[in-house]
């Protein structure tokens, strides 16, 4: 079974709509029809992220821990993000980060070195240019 990471980058009005009224999500992630909308979805494999993250806390870190070894990938994630208990992609709430959180997730992403292996990083470190806060959750 596979498990995706889905992020939507967002303003922060709709960040605030979103915590409000948590069906918005699900418009904002099944909007087919508007390429425009399209072009600020990404979707990441996460297992494979997992193993990656695994592998290379094991080897630079010797731990197996990955969201402890990589904090910012971890919040990258969802881990430690503020949640929209009611909204549910199936593994896990939906969470949210504001623009700041987006620039510093950003940033420590590139500390991390991630920036080389997913394109994860570059996703939010467009999303941090674009003042943009992000909506994600796995599914």
């Amino acid at each position: 079974m596979s498990m995706w990471l889905n992020l939507a980058k967002t303003d922060p009005a709709r960040l605030r709509e979103a915590r409000e009224n948590p069906e918005l999500i699900d418009a904002l992630f099944s909007d087919e029809d508007d390429p425009e909308q399209a072009a600020d979805l990404h979707e990441e494999d996460y297992r494979t992220l997992a193993e990656i993250a695994e592998g290379r806390a094991a080897a630079e870190e010797d731990s197996a821990d990955w969201t402890s070894a990589y904090p910012w990938l971890a919040r990258a994630t969802g881990h430690g993000c503020e949640t929209v208990e009611e909204y549910d992609f199936g593994y896990g709430p939906a969470f949210l980060l504001t623009p700041d959180e987006v620039r510093q997730v950003a940033d420590g992403l590139e500390r991390e070195g991630w920036t080389r292996f997913l394109e994860l990083g570059p996703y939010y470190a467009e999303a941090a240019t674009e003042g943009k806060g992000m909506i994600g959750g796995i599914s």
